[in-house]
């Protein structure tokens, strides 16, 4: 009798794995009003996995030729690259268990973008700011309102975590939104693992100026089955994500169609039609299809990589559209873009459009002064650096720091400062911390320097890495002018945690600036090539916020370019639960995360 209840429940574990499969997550689901909201649970593993040969074309060589990486480590998701998506309504609550099994002594946390997380700072996933990182072995819930609708995803904090492939998406529907739509996940493949000691033994941190192999498309890359959607122009919706962990935008085509852009990071914008659209990391676009030319029964969508994914080869896949509703033909089309300049044939993406007028008054309380980019600095030492590990008696530094070198080296800053997490997370221990690297940038003044720590930083041009805020007092208005003055011709994209911002006005190459009359909300802004961005928030959710240029980070290393949004005075803050996990001096000095 036992060995047949223990074969009966076997027999339902199977049922249910298959049921899953089939159905997908209970939680993925037409959302419809007046519904109740669901506990959507997940458990997600952390493993360094071997990509196998799933996704190879069936002419392709296994282990060689055109299926090269057929055979890659990566890091994953219970075992996946890219980790499952996540879809789910509005007003449902995400739980997520995240198990780190990732090998050696990798710590790791996991970020929702997109999520605001009001009243729950502490599971925005960010290590040492709001939460202790995960250390092998561990585990951590994260539990949070899926409040606000869109196109959002989730990756490792650690960017060189998140290129190695733990990414994901994470949908949040509304009632009657779209009919019908499809995912496009935009990543990359690496050509081994840049995380830790993995990184150093490949030669990631010792000026290896290439770590990106591949362009992938919902985990698939050029070469692999990719793929192919079938589709009714003007009804799918497909929802596009640049997960990619570096610089790394990517320009879309589609043979003879225009895009039909309607919503961009869960704001509905007056739709636009394109026939080229660049998005940068964190941008995410929801858009239709429509004919513009000859219909094709199996039209191909071009993905190219700009900036560091400039000479990877293109990604190609098919789309099949079912019927043709509307020929578009408002010739000559445009590109969305950063581009910002007096370019007829082109959308700056900082003059998207609201359908209705913002209900804000863009009066600031507080204006804040941001210059940022690669700046040159002097000589650095051992002394000055946080980040650094030692393999076989060899010290390697992050690749932008060069201590060998006599000369000025660059470093990505802002107002002068390169990023260094807080000791302990300034969000649930901030009588720990060690206020002698922290250094901030005061409101009202007019551009300048960060206030540098006196003891732990010399000045300028001298190499400083500190625990860099800004503070805002709750329901602040608050304003940022981010200026790109370092030595780049490239836009740089910003992610805010936990507000999303309004792009008031904007400016590119001492061109004229221009304004915007009814500016969408957004957590990720691009800044143009040597121009200038003004961006307004306010200041209702309290907690500590990372504001992060992912393009700022280098492989292995600190942030670099990002600082703390601190709103509101600790207790203003909500409390974490019970038992939240506590650190100290975690991470030792020979530690990269």
């Amino acid at each position: 009798m036992k060995k047949t209840g223990e074969g009966m429940f076997v027999l339902f574990i199977f049922f249910m794995f298959c049921f899953l499969c089939a159905f997908g997550h209970p939680c993925e689901r037409q959302c419809d009003d007046g519904s109740e909201p669901l506990k959507c649970h997940y458990k997600f593993t952390l493993h360094a996995s071997v990509i196998d040969c799933d996704h190879c074309q069936r002419n392709a060589t296994c282990g060689g030729g055109s299926c090269e990486f057929s055979r890659k480590l990566a890091l994953t998701i219970n075992k996946k690259s890219p980790g499952p998506t996540i879809k789910v309504c509005k007003g449902d609550q995400i739980v997520v268990d995240v198990v780190n099994r990732l090998p050696g002594s990798f710590e790791t946390s996991i970020h929702w973008h997109g999520v605001l997380q009001t009243g729950t700072p502490y599971y925005d996933g960010v290590p040492k700011v709001t939460q202790c990182p995960l250390t092998p072995g561990s585990s951590f819930r994260y539990s949070f309102s899926a409040e606000n609708p869109g196109t959002h995803f989730y990756y490792a904090s650690s960017v060189s975590q998140h290129a190695d492939g733990i990414y994901g998406a994470l949908i949040v529907n509304e009632p009657q939104k779209y009919k019908h739509e499809e995912l496009l996940l935009i990543g990359t493949r690496n050509y081994a693992l840049l995380s830790g000691a993995y990184g150093a033994v490949q030669g990631a941190l010792v000026g290896l100026n290439r770590p990106i192999a591949k362009i992938v498309l919902n985990g698939k890359a050029v070469h692999e089955k990719l793929d192919e959607f079938d589709v009714t122009e003007g009804e799918t919706v497909f929802r596009v994500i640049n997960a990619a962990a570096f610089d790394c935008p990517v320009e879309m085509t589609l043979e003879n169609h225009v895009f039909k852009v309607l919503n961009v990071q869960g704001a509905d914008i007056l739709p636009i039609y394109v026939k080229k659209l660049t998005i940068y990391p964190g941008e995410r676009y929801d858009m239709q299809i429509f004919l513009s030319g000859e219909p094709c029964k199996y039209c191909q969508m071009q993905i190219s990589g700009l900036h560091k994914c400039g000479q990877l080869e293109k990604l190609k896949t098919i789309v099949r559209p079912a019927e043709t509703r509307e020929i578009i033909n408002k010739k000559p089309f445009k590109t969305l873009s950063a581009n910002c300049t007096e370019d007829s044939n082109n959308y700056c993406s900082a003059q998207l459009e609201s359908p209705d007028s913002p209900n804000f008054e863009f009066i600031p309380d507080l204006t804040f002064f941001l210059s940022f980019g690669l700046n040159k600095v002097s000589q650095v030492s051992v002394d000055d650096v946080e980040f650094r590990f030692v393999l076989n008696d060899i010290e390697y530094y992050p690749t932008f720091l060069d201590s060998g070198d006599e000369d000025p080296t660059l470093a990505p800053q802002i107002n002068t400062v390169s990023f260094r997490p807080p000791s302990t997370p300034i969000l649930t221990q901030y009588e720990d911390r060690n206020e002698a690297t922290e250094c901030e940038t005061y409101a009202n003044l007019v551009p300048s320097a960060a206030n540098r720590p006196p003891t732990t930083c010399k000045s300028a041009p001298y190499f400083c890495e500190c625990a860099h805020f800004i503070r805002a007092g709750v329901n602040a208005t608050v304003k940022l002018v981010f200026k790109h003055d370092g030595i780049s011709n490239e836009a740089v994209a910003f992610h805010m945690h936990g507000h999303k911002l309004y792009v008031a006005n904007w400016q590119q190459a001492g061109r004229e600036g221009k304004s915007n009359q009814r500016p969408i909300c957004r957590d990720t802004i691009v800044v143009p090539p040597a121009g200038e961005v003004t961006a307004f928030f306010k200041a209702d959710n309290p907690g500590f916020w990372l504001l992060e240029s992912r393009a700022g980070h280098i492989t292995s290393a600190g942030v670099g370019m990002a600082l703390i949004v601190q709103v509101g005075t600790p207790k203003d803050i909500p409390s974490p639960p019970t038992g939240f996990p506590t650190c100290r001096g975690l991470k030792p000095d020979d530690f990269i995360f």
